[in-house]
């Protein structure tokens, strides 16, 4: 018989010599013309190659591998699942089988199946990472996180030195919270993968977990320096809403670089009356936009006496001459465009009109959220007179 590709004759006309021979030739064909697709990024009329491979062959397991892998890239999971149910059928004791079929209930969130699968797959190949990779990656899909731990440190055994196995535990310790544990795994997954920008953010993630700014900035740079996408996400995260300085030029009736003993009249005029009362305002400027409702609410300020190294340490007077200093402010007002708040509080005169305030050792502190829902950075969160940045 004549080779069908190098005959001058379409390979199409033989159909009706219907030979197994042939038909095995035919199918090879339309892989080979799929692959040329593929390879050109034209990945439909790839799939339509693959089809008329599986009709040539129904036993192709190559076009019946491809046809459920296209679908899936499509997110057509029913003809994917369809596919390589084929697949397992025809090889059961295939663990690539297994995996892609599991593969396919995952996308389609059918997780008792691709669980099922999974584990069918690591019975088939105890020495394969991948069922029990894969399974571990769906468990974090699916907040089974002790469960996902079990998995990771199952293919560690197996594969000791696979960076990607310490960046999946690091990630999910990352997600749990353990950002020592996250550290020790990513640091070790990039000692054995180097470029790894997947494995660089998580670990800048762990390090802003456990306070260390400086060398979360260092992964971030690794990520910008790369042109990584991913860079973007950390800036985010590292880039956390905080105090940036008071402003004395917008506060009213309140002037922060005094010290102590300084009697209230000094600060208004109208409190030389016992027993009277006036309304002070500092004006407080944050780096970010902040929540509007988050910051105005007084219940997340508190005014509070400096007593650390960052702010100094308030020095009051005796005698009942200290003027009480209320825990929170009275009101607060917010300009959304400049990223400033104005914060309103309450100070009384005692019945002598003698008492006194250390208004540079009054610390303003604010424990709620910016316009991206972030928590405020508690190393920059508090501010007073006394210190030239917030701590």
């Amino acid at each position: 018989m004549a080779d069908l590709f190098s005959s001058g004759n379409d390979p199409l006309e033989v159909l009706g010599q219907d030979t197994s021979a042939q038909r095995a030739q035919l199918a090879q064909y339309s892989i080979m013309r799929a692959a040329t697709y593929l390879q050109n990024n034209k990945n439909d009329e790839a799939l339509k190659e693959f089809k008329k491979a599986l009709a040539f062959d129904s036993q192709n397991t190559t076009a019946q591998s491809y046809i459920g892998k296209l679908n899936l890239a499509k997110g057509n999971t029913f003809e994917a699942i369809k596919a390589f149910k084929t697949m397992v059928q025809s090889q059961p004791t295939s663990v690539d089988a297994h995996v892609n079929l599991a593969n396919a209930y995952f996308q389609d969130k059918q997780y008792a199946a691709s669980e099922k699968e999974y584990k069918t797959a690591a019975r088939l190949d105890p020495t394969n990472p991948l069922p029990d990779y894969t399974l571990g990656l769906q468990y974090v899909n699916t907040d089974r996180l002790v469960e996902a731990e079990t998995q990771f440190k199952k293919v560690q055994k197996i594969s000791p030195k696979d960076g990607n196995v310490y960046y999946a535990l690091g990630a999910l310790y990352n997600k749990q919270g353990k950002f020592e544990d996250a550290a020790k795994s990513l640091e070790k997954s990039l000692t054995l993968k180097k470029n790894f920008p997947s494995a660089n953010y998580e670990l800048g993630v762990a390090y802003n977990g456990l306070g260390r700014a400086e060398d979360a900035r260092k992964q971030l740079s690794i990520l910008q320096t790369a042109g990584d996408s991913q860079a973007v996400e950390l800036k985010f995260l590292l880039d956390k809403p905080q105090i940036s300085y008071m402003d004395q030029d917008k506060s009213k009736n309140f002037n922060q670089l005094l010290g102590p003993a300084t009697p209230l009249w000094m600060l208004d005029p109208s409190l030389l009356t016992p027993d009277s009362s006036s309304k002070m305002t500092v004006a407080i400027q944050f780096n970010n936009a902040m929540d509007t409702v988050s910051i105005m609410n007084p219940a997340n300020w508190e005014i509070s006496k400096a007593n650390s190294t960052e702010g100094g340490f308030y020095i009051g007077q005796t005698g009942g001459r200290e003027a009480s200093i209320p825990k929170n402010p009275t009101f607060i007002s917010y300009n959304p465009d400049t990223h400033q708040a104005s914060v309103t509080f309450t100070v009384k005169q005692n019945a002598a009109g003698n008492a006194t305030i250390d208004p540079s050792h009054l610390v303003f502190k604010f424990t709620g959220v910016d316009a991206a829902g972030r928590q405020m950075d508690p190393a920059s969160n508090e501010i007073d007179g006394a210190s030239t940045t917030p701590f």
